[in-house]
């Protein structure tokens, strides 16, 4: 009889949780901005799923990329300058607190590729810090296998702005 008391209140207080939490994310949908940072709320930067990415293929060379990106989406420049540090990460641009750390290895074994290209399939919300970008991914090199066929992004929203967190293959998806 007490495991089920105990039971039941476990259950109750999990609701009350939930529709508070319910409640509080509504209720911050509807704030201004201002209010919000007023508040002290985070503003996230929710991704732009509005471009087109079926229709492109991103191609990368050693020596013949550009600083900056103008890609059009935040998501697209993050995966921009993964690529970009994949090719040389001893360029200027590439800052270890927005790229995963294996990113950063020098060893001549790992096969670092010199050419590469990626195409966005698919973009699927983890939550509103994180998604994963699905793409068809192609390179010269083996780059820990990390870069030809079927490649996941997972980029988290940082200080306002889509970083890649990880990198994974899949055989399909």
């Amino acid at each position: 009889m007490k495991k089920l008391w105990m039971m039941l209140l476990l259950v109750a207080f999990v609701s009350g949780c939930s529709d508070k939490k319910e409640e509080q994310s509504q209720n911050t949908e509807n704030v201004p901005l201002e209010a919000a940072l007023e508040e002290g709320e985070q503003i996230v930067v929710q991704p732009n799923f509005d471009i087109e990415f079926e229709e492109t293929t991103y191609r990368y060379k050693l020596g013949e990329t550009q600083k900056g990106c103008n890609k059009g989406s935040e998501v697209a420049c993050a995966i921009d300058l993964y690529m970009k540090c994949t090719l040389n990460f001893k360029d200027s641009e590439c800052a270890k607190d927005k790229l995963p750390k294996f990113v950063f290895m020098d060893d001549e074994s790992l096969q670092r590729p010199t050419e590469m290209s990626f195409k966005i399939t698919k973009i699927k919300p983890i939550d509103t810090h994180m998604i994963e970008v699905y793409t068809e991914s192609t390179c010269n090199g083996m780059w820990f296998g990390l870069c030809e066929g079927n490649i996941i992004y997972v980029l988290s929203n940082k200080s306002g702005g889509w970083v890649v967190k990880d990198v994974y293959a899949m055989e399909n998806f």
